[in-house]
């Protein structure tokens, strides 16, 4: 399963995604959480992230040759870690990305992808984000 924001930074994370479920002939799963827009800044632009959205992102990435079998998962939720974990029960290993945060932000906070990786029973594969 491979974690996405749909945000347009994330070829590392599906390279390696699509690179574990070739080398391991598994079935890939992308899943994306919708946030609650209380919780976007103000006046920010949301954009509603829909499955064809997800399947441009692995086209425009070059693995058009996944489409067929790629099984796609948007879900609202809260909390994107537990709403991941909730939907994790037969994933083997979970791929996320990372985008390093300041200092200050990192000593106040944990990162979505720590908290994705404190929740879920699965071995989780962090991408470091270009």
């Amino acid at each position: 399963m491979v974690a996405l924001l749909a945000r347009g930074d994330e070829k590392p994370v599906v390279d390696q995604a699509v690179l574990m479920a070739e080398k391991f002939n598994a079935e890939l799963v992308a899943i994306h959480v919708c946030e609650p827009v209380l919780s976007q800044p103000k006046g920010s632009a949301s954009i509603r992230v829909t499955d064809e959205i997800i399947r441009d992102i692995f086209s425009d990435y070059g693995y058009g040759n996944v489409l067929d079998d790629l099984k796609i998962i948007i879900v609202k939720g809260d909390n994107i870690s537990e709403t991941i974990n909730e939907h994790i029960s037969d994933i083997k290993m979970l791929v996320v990305g990372h985008r390093k945060m300041s200092d200050f932000k990192s000593s106040i906070m944990d990162s979505t992808d720590e908290g994705i990786t404190n929740t879920v029973p699965c071995p989780v594969l962090v991408v470091q984000k270009d």
